[in-house]
């Protein structure tokens, strides 16, 4: 038998100050009876993309409440590193466990999660639980947290608070409310109960403008209008900006966590290039954490997930984000139709797509995670094609239930219903079958949306699923200069090049496969001149001129490569099609009610 956990809180105390040094220290008291207990490593938690860092807890010592008895004794699960059994003393009350977190990325050159002014906490990577088996309710346990900041450092939360004091949450609500903390720190109400909270590695990283904060505003209002309800009390916009920690985006019912570069928010290409992102994570209040697919709903961290519904979690958040971010005025009606263009053609030079469907990108979607940046991302399809398809999927169900109801409904219909179920309530999850979607579209336009539905996640074959593009009033086409600052790579000579000149994908039959380019490559040079980006869009350019080759040297090849190619640069764009409705931007029009 398992040592009986009593229902006393959990203290959770995190010490911050040597977060420049990569390094964080947790003391946890639990309330225990003697006898055998299994403490859990959080594994698999609602909102990430890979299992707990548990390479990164270390240190673990385990003692009586007060720390004066020899070290309790554990072992490792033989079969599930996150699991470790000890077996607690005749006449110890309370356990007390000590351990460290090590905050660095393997392979990460930007330094993890904390910096020389800031840090971010998940307080997962600090914590082991009590245990009992998968009948283990993470909503049952509760937790006492507190955290210990450097001089001088300020912290932003979700967690309730009180006299400045973080109140007992459950296990559940603790791990869903990740805290930011730094030197350089500024909050700023931006609608009644929605904060903007920063910290930065300079003051100057923190000087958003009275414009965005009107944007921001306004991004409130458009998901009102949009969600018709709220299921948080407060909502955070917790941004850490830096580079000196990695970049990360984690959704949360009652937060953001954004992780991005120092200039993120004050570099005016940043901010036209991205400016999505906070509106996608924004809306996964809704749609991934209030409702999410029932796969995804575990009673604790330790219990495998289904991830097939994925394209809805994130495909539907990345259409309704995009969306969002326009009629915010975040993006420009023209920026939201280049993004667009971009995710059509990506989609439309997959060649994966002729063995991998939507769904199976869905269903891999953690080995697929895990094996980002291998090379051939296009052919092996990698573990975020379900939020670009999966968000052409969805501007198809909102074109056709336009179509359908002449105008008088739109997906706007169904997420106000879908989304808004049960109204205004507190963090919670209303999970949802597919069989449940399909009723709520059928409620709103009644159509054969199973097949519907079906045929695009199963769809095989070269092109992306662009009936919502096309029905939206628009058309695919490649020009020779890019609204967006792309390379045009892909669309052109076939491959895509990353920092220092390294191959990162060929496209099959590509005049870059035909020259003989591969992942992992790196160029060193371009018609005898040093590699860089724009030396090869020059040559690319040139080359339209000539019926000579270009020349690329590459680093341990015995000889020069020629990329035959003299078509230009090509890049995608949406053009209107003439003498159909511009449904695209009914869509992108800002809401008044």
């Amino acid at each position: 038998m398992l040592a009986a956990v009593c229902l006393a809180a959990i203290t959770m105390m995190v010490d911050m100050r040597d977060a420049s040094r990569k390094l964080y220290h947790a003391v946890e008291v639990i309330p225990v009876t003697p006898g055998p207990l299994t403490l859990a490593y959080p594994q698999w938690l609602p909102s990430e993309h890979a299992p707990g860092p548990l390479e990164n807890h270390v240190g673990l010592q385990i003692r009586g409440e007060d720390g004066a008895q020899p070290a309790i004794a554990w072992t490792r699960d033989p079969y599930d590193a996150y699991l470790y059994h000890l077996t607690v003393p005749p006449g110890v009350s309370a356990i007390r466990i000590q351990s460290d977190f090590i905050t660095t990325d393997s392979g990460s050159p930007r330094g993890g999660v904390a910096g020389r002014d800031l840090a971010a906490l998940s307080w997962n990577s600090m914590l082991l639980y009590p245990y009992s088996g998968p009948q283990t309710q993470a909503s049952a346990i509760m937790v006492k947290p507190s955290v210990t900041l450097p001089p001088d450092w300020r912290y932003a939360t979700s967690l309730p608070q009180q006299d400045g004091e973080l109140q007992a949450v459950s296990l559940e609500q603790l791990v869903d409310s990740p805290l930011i903390a730094g030197r350089h720190f500024r909050e700023v109400e931006v609608a009644p109960h929605h904060y903007l909270d920063m910290v930065a590695d300079s003051p100057e990283d923190l000087a958003v403008s009275d414009a965005q904060i009107g944007q921001l505003r306004e991004l409130v209002r458009q998901s009102g209008y949009l969600f018709r309800s709220r299921h948080y009390r407060d909502f955070r916009f917790l941004m850490t900006l830096s580079d000196q920690v990695s970049g990360l985006a984690v959704d949360h019912h009652e937060s953001l966590d954004n992780r991005r570069p120092a200039k993120f928010m004050v570099d005016a290409d940043m901010r036209a290039l991205y400016g999505n992102f906070l509106p996608h994570d924004f809306v996964h209040s809704w749609n991934g954490k209030y409702r999410r697919p029932a796969g995804l709903v575990a009673p604790n961290f330790q219990q495998a997930v289904d991830t097939s519904g994925l394209w809805v979690y994130e495909g539907l958040t990345d259409y309704l984000g995009g969306v969002l971010t326009t009629r915010a005025g975040i993006w420009t009606r023209e920026q939201y139709l280049a993004s667009l263009a971009e995710t059509a053609a990506r989609y439309s030079h997959r060649p994966g797509r002729a063995w991998r469907d939507l769904q199976d990108t869905a269903s891999m979607a953690m080995t697929l995670w895990q094996r980002e940046g291998g090379g051939y991302g296009s052919l092996r399809r990698d573990g975020f094609d379900f939020y670009g398809e999966g968000a052409l999927v969805w501007l198809d169900v909102d074109v056709t239930i336009r179509r359908l109801t002449a105008g008088r409904k739109s997906l706007d219909d169904f997420v106000a219903a879908f989304h808004g179920a049960g109204g205004d309530t507190p963090p919670q999850v209303l999970p949802y079958s597919f069989d449940e979607l399909v009723a709520a579209l059928n409620a709103v336009a009644p159509h054969d949306w199973r097949g519907f539905l079906q045929t695009r996640l199963h769809a095989l074959g070269p092109d992306a699923p662009l009936d919502g593009v096309t029905g939206g009033g628009y058309r695919l086409v490649y020009r020779t200069t890019s609204a967006r600052n792309g390379s045009g790579l892909l669309y052109s000579v076939g491959m895509e090049v990353g920092q220092g000149g390294v191959v990162s994908d060929v496209l099959q039959d590509s005049a870059a496969w035909r020259a003989g380019l591969a992942p992992g490559m790196k160029i060193d040079q371009v018609n005898g001149s040093a590699y860089t980006t724009a030396a090869l869009r020059q040559a690319i350019r040139n080359a339209q001129h000539t019926s000579a080759a270009i020349t690329l040297t590459v680093a341990g090849s015995a000889g020069p490569l020629a990329l035959d190619y003299h078509d230009g640069e090509r890049f995608p764009a949406l053009e209107r099609i003439d003498g159909t409705p511009d449904v695209l931007g009914d869509i992108l029009t800002a809401r008044s009610h």
